[in-house]
C-alpha cells in the first residue's frame, strides 16, 4: 500500500497524499498549507490521484479537495489554483519571508 510522501525544495512543496484517508489527508494538507504559508513557499501540489470512482460512490480525496476549494476554505491563502487530473497546486500569497528550513511529513502530522 502507498504510503503520503513530502518534497520541500524551499520552493515548491510537494505533498502525495496516497495511502491516507480521506480525513487524514485533509488534516496533513492544512498542516502543510500552514507550514508552507508560514516558511515563504511560493507553491504547495498536492497529489490526490484521479480518484475513479463515480457518481454518488464513497468520498474522495480528489473530491474532498476540490469541495474544500470550492467552499473556499482551503484557498483563503492562494492567488490562484492549477488544477488537473491527478494533482491540485495553490499558488500562495507570500507573507513570511523565506525560510530554508526544510517541511517534513513528521512536522504535519
Amino acid at each position: 500500500m502507498p504510503s503520503p510522501t513530502l518534497q520541500d525544495d524551499g520552493t515548491i512543496v510537494t505533498l502525495d497524499l496516497h495511502g491516507l484517508s480521506v480525513d487524514e489527508a485533509l488534516q496533513v494538507t492544512y498542516s502543510t498549507l500552514r507550514l508552507a504559508e508560514d516558511r515563504g513557499r511560493n507553491r504547495l501540489k498536492l497529489i490526490h490521484g484521479s480518484s475513479t470512482t463515480r457518481g454518488t460512490e464513497r468520498r474522495t480525496i480528489k473530491r474532498a479537495l476540490h469541495e474544500s476549494l470550492d467552499r473556499g476554505s482551503l484557498g483563503t491563502h492562494a492567488h490562484s489554483v492549477l488544477r488537473s487530473q491527478n494533482t491540485l497546486t495553490l499558488v500562495l500569497d507570500l507573507t513570511a519571508a523565506s525560510n530554508p528550513s526544510r517541511i517534513t511529513l513528521r512536522e504535519v502530522w
